[in-house]
Parts: structure tokens; sequence; C-alpha cells
């Protein structure tokens, strides 16, 4: 579940930010992103492509390929990325290849196919390297986060959070964030606890500094998360339970904290309690 969690983290906190005008391109994709909401992302970019042509209108619609892998619905994704493959040349602008790299590794990605997507993240690395890309190559290592192979995916967080602190770039200020939150969420895999406190806390102070309501709630939970498997039950609890004032007054109930605290009460040995939690999860989880 925590895993999970860190996933939708990412998915929500890692997308990279750039300016298209540095290749004669007019729209700011990351200004019409919003990555909890694709289906509504899709459709502002839609509306940009109406005007762009060339390099532009391929790269836009790398994004709208993603749009679509964010909803598991990899057959329009992938038809997407193929129609951008077939236009693309040597003439093409290299931020497109590479985020066409990006998202078609990401679309195997997220289709549970993250061997195939390994060659494609590590040739989006390169490439970026290659055209001093800085933050679409924070991106490309940033995507090793998510191997099975817990060594593997914590080297390559390590090269994205050197990369990330050697820019001052404001979007790799930005990164430091949700690279730590990975990094805790490797090092909780590997069931080295403190060490994943330690990141977690620095995620948090990141997005304190720099993230979303939201965003600063996610790490809030993964804090709380560490403590109650340190055995500092009483302190998750207290987060938790702030959280879940926050959410509901945001309007915004989260399933995973509703699972924490019916955790949390089982382990403190009050089982009405955590049977409500439990209900208030269950009943998120029916709902469309």
């Amino acid at each position: 579940m925590a895993r999970s969690l860190a996933s939708f983290a990412r998915a929500l906190a890692a997308g990279a930010i750039f300016t298209l005008s540095g290749v004669g391109m007019a729209a700011d994709i990351d200004a019409l992103w919003d990555y909890a909401k694709p289906a509504e992302s899709e459709a502002r970019f839609r509306e940009v492509l109406k005007t762009e042509t060339g390099d532009a209108a391929l790269e836009i619609e790398t994004q709208i390929a993603r749009t679509f892998s964010m909803r598991r619905d990899f057959v329009r994704a992938n038809s997407m990325l193929d129609a951008v493959a077939a236009r693309t040349s040597g003439n093409t602008a290299p931020r497109v290849r590479i985020r066409y790299l990006l998202e078609r590794g990401r679309t195997l990605n997220s289709s549970v196919q993250f061997e195939k997507a390994k060659p494609l993240f590590s040739d989006a690395f390169q490439l970026a390297q290659r055209e001093n890309e800085v933050l679409l190559a924070i991106d490309a290592a940033h995507m090793f986060g998510f191997s099975k192979n817990l060594d593997e995916a914590m080297s390559w967080n390590q090269v994205a959070m050197r990369l990330a602190l050697a820019s001052e770039l404001p979007r790799a200020i930005r990164w430091r964030a949700s690279i730590a939150n990975n990094m805790g969420s490797t090092e909780r895999d590997r069931g080295n606890l403190d060490a994943a406190a330690r990141h977690f806390d620095a995620a948090l102070k990141a997005y304190q500094a720099t993230g979303t309501p939201l965003q600063v709630r996610i790490a809030w939970w993964q804090v709380a998360n560490v403590k109650r498997l340190q055995g500092k039950l009483d302190d998750a609890l207290a987060i938790q339970l702030r959280l879940e004032q926050e959410m509901l007054a945001a309007k915004e109930p989260d399933e995973y904290v509703y699972e924490e605290l019916a955790a949390l009460n089982t382990a403190l040995k009050r089982p009405d309690e955590a049977a409500k939690y439990t209900e208030k999860q269950n009943s998120l989880k029916r709902k469309p």
C-alpha cells in the first residue's frame, strides 16, 4: 500500500516542467498539466494543439499520450505515440525525441512492463545528457526508481538527486522533493526505516517550501507511515488524525489516510475505531 501511494505521489509531482520557447514552441506545457486530472489536462492540450505545428505539435501529442497512460488507456497512448514516431525524423528537435522516449517508456511501465521500458529511459537519459537538457535528464533518471531491483532504483535516484542539486533552475529545485520521496520509498522497501525517515523528512521540508497542499499532505502521510512501522504509534496517530481533518476540510478524502488510521487503531488495540476507519476506507474504494 505504501508503494501505491508513493507511485501516486510520483505521478502527481514528478512531471518535468519545460517551456517550449527554446525550440520555437509557444506553449508552456507545465502550465497545461494537472497530474491529478489527466482528462482535464488532455482537453487543454488539445485546445493548444489546434494552433501548433511541427515539433511543437509533436511534443504536445506526447503529453496527450501520457494522459491516456495515466488513465490506463494504453491502446490510445501507444496509438498516439506511434503517430508521433511516424512523423519524427533526423531534423526533429532532440527534446521531442527525448519526450517520445520518456512517454513510450512510461506507458510500458504503467502497463507493468518496466524491463521493456528501461532501454527507453536509458536512451532518453543519454540523449538528454548529450543535449544538456537537465530537467529531462532528471526525469529519465528518476523513472528508474520504479525498478523492482531496489539497489538499481536507489542508484538512479541518487543520480537524479545529484543532477537536481547541481542545478539552480526552479524546476530542478522542485524535483528535489519528489526524488527525496522516491528515495524514502525505496529505503522503506529495503527495510531501512531510519534512512527512509530521513528522506521523507527532507521531502516534507521541500514540499512545504515549493509544493501544493495535497503534496504536503502526502509528504506528512509518508512521515507518519514510517513512524508507525518504527513503532512510534502515538506520533503517527497524531499526524494521521490531523491529515484526516485537513483532507475533509479540503473535500479530498483519502483512502490511504483511513487505511493508516485503521492500522494504527488495530495496533493500539482499539478494534471499534479500527473497524470504523476500515469501513470509511472501503466506502471510498466502492466509489466509481
